[in-house]
């Protein structure tokens, strides 16, 4: 008896043996993964620079130097061809890309696409998919802790944005009249690179803080940035500029990019050695100056003061409490300022937000600054939920246009957690179904509604969202986003107003006052008509909508 008991503990150490021989071979691969394709990834931020400047300068610069960077970058792209396919729908797409890379650059080489074009390509198509599959590997290794998995992924887009201001110099030093061309983009590239920043520092230990802030004073290249971009935001930009050369703008940032790649080795090693230990509690780095928004509020589990709240919102009701907690130990709540933008068109879609309180803009814009407003997103909305479902390009802008607080979710946590559960795809679909009606509704004013319908039956709608008795109460923004909305001109809108006041509807700047709660009904729809409690009642004024 005493021999089975000892042959049973034997057979036990064994598997547990095994068990950790095949978690450490697992980590193993993952982390050799992780390190390939940053080393990619930096290659081709680079590549994607140089090209950028060669084009820019019409082939006379950078010509050696990018032949060059395409076999540096050849180089690097062959550990590609090793990483774990089984892990990541998005390894073989980027394979394929990597794979046509050559063909790409012989309209570079040729000069036949602009330093703008080559930017987006080596973005769109190379870039941001092979950071779309760090997070990946890094999110769904069970061993990590998601605090760190945020720390460093919020690194590799604040070092992402800084590259992508090297490889825009290809464009802004093309000609005299290009920054204030490029000022909207310009402006996004920066507060994101300040915005991941300071996400970076507030979620990383102490060590690596002391760590990042001994490179800012041991490497000039990162206040000499700091210094230009606080200049671009002034009027002094455009002169600054003038004064450098493609050399000296390449030389500056590249150097901080090599810096930063330094530091993101040593993230990978640290979260790859110590991935069950979690961090220090972290402070959020002060910043005089927020542009694209506060440092991030981590939540976590069924304790926090989010969960209640997460879990009334249409898209969670009803799924299981461990869902909703494994969901919420990688997202993060981001507070953006009035006027910040939060993402731009043509960006990868790799997180899945939820407006928890303010309102955004999702709009398209064009070269001459005009707007196209597709949608006002208020509280408890989704974002773009049909994008994370094929790693596709964001089709649109978005801006806060009051302060606002944001959930944001890895799309690739979205992606598995709709494929594991029901009741979470169901509630999802039904929220892209509510969002699909709502933009039909919103063209049928456009093309079928007169300008008066379109604001009365908008006035309607606010009266309903504030209680259905509600005889007084506020525009919840600014008039002229108002009226693009609804697609007029902002005097068109105070018309319309005007002709409301007439019908003794009581307008005081952005206060509403209605005479009795049937006011607005002549400009109820059945959509409308859904929200009403008075609908299909004696009191119901309008029975046949």
């Amino acid at each position: 008896m005493e021999g089975q008991t000892c042959l049973g503990h034997a057979r036990n150490s064994g598997i547990t043996m095994l068990i950790k021989e095949q978690t450490d071979l697992h980590r193993s691969m993952t982390e050799t993964a992780l390190n390939d394709l940053c080393r990619f990834i930096h290659d081709a931020q680079k590549e994607r620079g140089a090209a950028a400047l060669f084009l820019r300068s019409q082939g006379s610069d950078f010509s050696e130097f990018l032949e060059n960077q395409f076999y540096i970058t050849d180089r690097s792209a062959v550990a590609l061809g090793a990483l774990p396919k089984k892990q990541s729908a998005n390894i073989e797409p980027l394979l394929s890309a990597v794979h046509y890379l050559g063909a790409r650059r012989k309209y570079i080489v040729s000069r036949l696409i602009d330093p703008a074009e080559a930017h987006v390509f080596y973005t769109r198509e190379i870039i941001a998919p092979a950071i779309d599959i760090v997070q990946e590997l890094a999110v769904f290794d069970p061993a990590n802790n998601p605090a760190r998995v945020s720390a460093f992924m919020s690194f590799m887009q604040w070092k992402e944005h800084v590259g992508r201001q090297r490889a825009l110099g290809g464009y802004l030093l093309q000609n005299a009249g290009a920054l204030s061309e490029a000022r909207g983009l310009l402006d996004y590239i920066i507060a994101k690179q300040q915005a991941y920043e300071r996400m970076f520092l507030s979620l990383c230990d102490e060590d690596t803080r002391v760590m990042v802030k001994a490179l800012y004073e041991e490497h000039s290249a990162f206040q000499k940035v700091r210094t230009l971009n606080q200049a671009l935001e002034q009027s002094t930009g455009a002169r600054l500029l003038e004064a450098f050369d493609a050399n000296q703008w390449f030389e500056l940032f590249t150097e901080k990019m090599d810096r930063l790649y330094e530091i993101g080795q040593v993230l990978l090693k640290d979260m790859m050695r110590d991935a069950v230990t979690a961090p220090p509690e972290a402070k959020p780095e002060p910043e005089a100056k927020p542009q694209a928004g506060r440092a991030p509020e981590v939540i976590s589990g069924t304790g926090d003061a989010h969960f209640e709240r997460l879990s009334l919102l249409p898209l969670f009701a009803g799924i299981r409490p461990e869902l909703l907690k494994d969901i919420m130990k990688f997202s993060r709540v981001h507070h953006y300022d009035k006027g910040a933008m939060i993402f731009m068109q043509g960006e990868q879609a790799l997180r899945f937000y939820i407006v928890l309180s303010g309102w955004v803009k999702l709009y398209k814009g064009n070269v001459d600054g005009q707007e196209s407003i597709l949608q006002i997103v208020k509280s408890g909305d989704a974002m773009l939920e049909t994008a994370i479902f094929s790693n596709a390009l964001l089709p649109v802008n978005a801006q806060a246009i009051e302060n606002t607080q944001l959930l944001s979710i890895p799309a690739s946590i979205m992606r598995e957690k709709l494929q594991g559960d029901q009741v979470l795809a169901m509630n999802m679909m039904s929220c892209i179904a509510d969002r699909s009606q709502a933009m039909m509704t919103q063209f049928e004013q456009l093309t079928l509604k007169s300008v008066t319908q379109r604001v009365g039956r908008f006035l309607l709608n606010e009266m309903l969202d504030h209680g259905e008795r509600t005889l007084n109460f506020k525009l919840p923004y600014d008039k002229s986003l108002i009226a693009g909305y609804l697609g007029m001109k902002p005097e068109t809108f105070s018309r319309a107003l005007q002709t409301l006041k007439e019908q003794g509807i009581d307008i005081d700047r952005n206060e509403i006052h209605l005479p009795d709660v049937f006011a607005l009904c002549n400009y109820c729809d059945m959509e409308t008509a859904a929200r009403c409690e008075r609908h299909e009642t004696p009191e119901c004024p309008n029975p046949d909508v």
